[in-house]
């Protein structure tokens, strides 16, 4: 019996076998190849990143409100009260779906109000156009719509929305932008702004006109008329009453002949005339505008009475008119006390300065976004400073985003190349955000002159916490109403 061979043996294998050995390692390596690709294993994706918004609210205080409104799918010509600020008039049809068709389901608009520079800061919106300019703001919204499922819609560009809103001034420069937030570059677009001025005082002095004039109670100028020759039976009609001149100053004489001219306004003009012997010539003429005058108690009591039934009507008008416009303005001040950062008791002195006539902007709606009408400010501040922060331990601070809120302008602008830049005698609020994320502010008419002379300044920042804050407690904090320190 042959030994077994070793598979350690140094002899020679022979070809055949040899050629039997590589084959089946092949076969073995093309079979483990096949294992390692499987056809069914999942290929591999490469992670991308979703584009992310450059809006970002710098703290956690209480957003801004947003107000949420639900349309019927075949809603009418509707007008929505936003605020004592603004109306949105959405014209019927007025949405399509993503292929351009109507939409057939409620649809949900939500629409938020930045209306002034403060609001804008705690929004997270930039406004700066280039590195010398930024926008100043007239009114912005951020409007969004979708469909009651949650898809997106669009708006018909022949039947836009519209946005009116209280404005502080008629300026006619302000044009319409929007917001790209994945670049924060603003791009002015083709929607159409307006700016119209009321005439309440016209409206009202219209409906006024036509009024005549109200009976008055006689003064010593007061005076009555009688026909002693009989020859003028038409004055007979004011046998019971007096005529008061307008300019309450005496008038009339004994003449021959007196003629009554009745105005449209309630308002008569009484003309005396003395003839020459002979009535030929005429020797003296004389005619005052009156009013119809009664003595006090149940003469003019009867003759008030009388006027009201005759003029009710047109009396009624009057008083309704000048009731719209009282509310109004009422509702145009609490806009503007928003608007110029201020209280709604303060500052009495401004309002009557300022607001002689409501102002009223109107933005043509055509696209969803952030939305703005605004005109360019260049920023070109006398006062230029290179500027270190402490607390009010003297501590130094290392601030982020710090901008600049001109009160007196209305405008906010971000502070650059570690420089903050100033305007002498405009209030203005300087602040930014610390590494932990409070707020760090200071208002610059605290620190007494800052001149164009300087070139470095340490600024003594006040530091608060913005959490659960609303935008009118964060205003209240920057900004308090006059007297309340």
């Amino acid at each position: 019996m042959k030994p077994t061979p070793s598979i350690l043996s140094d002899r020679p294998v022979p070809t055949s076998r040899r050629w039997a050995v590589g084959l089946a390692v092949l076969l073995l390596l093309v079979g483990l190849g096949t294992c390692l690709q499987r056809s069914d294993a999942p290929p591999l994706v490469e992670a991308t990143l979703l584009p992310s918004s450059v809006v970002v609210p710098p703290f956690n205080s209480t957003p801004l409100p947003v107000v949420e409104i639900v349309l019927p799918a075949n809603h009418a010509d509707t007008t929505i009260e936003i605020s004592a600020s603004t109306e949105l008039h959405v014209p019927r049809a007025a949405f399509v779906d993503s292929a351009g068709a109507p939409v057939t389901e409620p649809v949900v608009i939500e629409v938020q109000e930045i209306l002034n520079p403060v609001e804008t800061f705690l929004a997270g919106i930039p406004m700066a156009l280039d590195s010398g300019r930024v926008l100043k703001s007239a009114g912005m919204f951020d409007i969004q719509g979708r469909t009651a499922s949650g898809d997106g819609i669009g708006i018909r560009q022949d039947r836009p929305l519209e946005l009116e809103l209280a404005s502080l001034d008629a300026d006619s420069a302000y044009t319409a932008w929007a917001l790209d937030t994945l670049t924060g570059e603003w791009m002015e677009i083709d929607a159409f702004t307006g700016v119209e001025p009321a005439d309440d005082a016209s409206a009202l002095e219209a409906i006024e006109e036509q009024i005549p004039a109200p009976p008055v109670t006689a003064t010593p100028f007061s005076f009555s008329i009688t026909d002693e020759t009989g020859g003028q039976p038409e004055l007979e009609e004011y046998a019971n009453v007096k005529f008061e001149p307008v300019n309450g100053e005496e008038c009339g004489f004994t003449c021959t002949q007196i003629d009554v001219f009745p105005q449209n306004n309630g308002i008569y003009d009484v003309r005396f005339i003395g003839h020459a012997y002979g009535y030929k010539e005429i020797s003296r003429e004389e005619t005052c505008s009156c009013y119809l005058a009664f003595d006090e108690g149940q003469p003019y009591s009867e003759a008030m009475r009388t006027y009201q039934r005759k003029h009710r009507k047109l009396l009624d008008e009057r008083d309704r008119e000048r009731k719209r416009i009282e509310r109004a303005w009422k509702r145009y001040m609490r806009a503007l006390s928003r608007q110029q950062l201020l209280a709604d008791n303060s500052s009495a002195d401004w309002r009557q300065r300022s607001a002689e006539r409501r102002v009223t902007r109107t933005l043509e709606v055509l696209q969803f976004g952030i939305l703005n009408i605004d005109k360019p400010f260049v920023v070109e501040a006398p006062v230029q400073l290179f500027a270190t922060y402490i607390d009010s331990t003297g501590t130094p601070l290392t601030l982020d985003g710090m901008q600049v809120v001109d009160v007196s302008a209305q405008v906010l602008y971000p502070c650059r190349d570690g420089r903050v830049q100033l305007y002498p005698g405009q209030d203005q609020l300087l602040f930014g955000t610390t590494p932990d994320g409070a707020l760090a502010y200071i208002r610059i008419r605290e620190l007494g002159p800052l001149t164009k002379d300087l070139e470095t300044f340490t600024f003594p920042m006040r530091v608060a916490r913005l959490d659960n804050l609303s935008p009118e407690a964060v205003i209240d904090l920057l900004l308090p109403p006059e007297g309340s320190g």
